[in-house]
């Protein structure tokens, strides 16, 4: 049985404009991104070769892995190239001054 839970992760205040944040949620590496006042979170792990996501570059929406060029809607977890091939990405809202990204948790 599964169950989804909802995990804080950083205080909102932190989060600026167009930056990664890694966080690290029941010690699952994900990244936080806030763009045009919304926050989006993506696993922080490429698809190709798993390289982390974090040190890659922001392009608008576009998130470019540093290992491969590989680029990412950080909307969806979709590779521009094959849209097939998608990283998770995760609902996450903001209670109380604080992030929560919903994981989903086994039983």
């Amino acid at each position: 049985m599964t169950e989804d839970v909802w995990v804080p992760t950083l205080d909102e205040s932190l989060l600026q404009e167009q930056t990664i944040n890694v966080v690290f949620p029941k010690g699952v590496s994900i990244i936080l991104i806030k763009k045009d006042g919304q926050i989006y979170a993506i696993r922080n792990r490429c698809a190709h070769m798993s390289c982390t996501l974090a040190g890659g570059r922001l392009d608008g929406y576009t998130l470019q892995c540093p290992c491969h060029d590989w680029k990412y809607d950080i909307t969806t977890g979709e590779f521009l190239e094959a849209r097939e091939i998608a990283i998770p990405t995760y609902r996450c809202r903001s209670q109380d001054g604080k992030v929560l990204i919903k994981l989903e948790e086994q039983r």
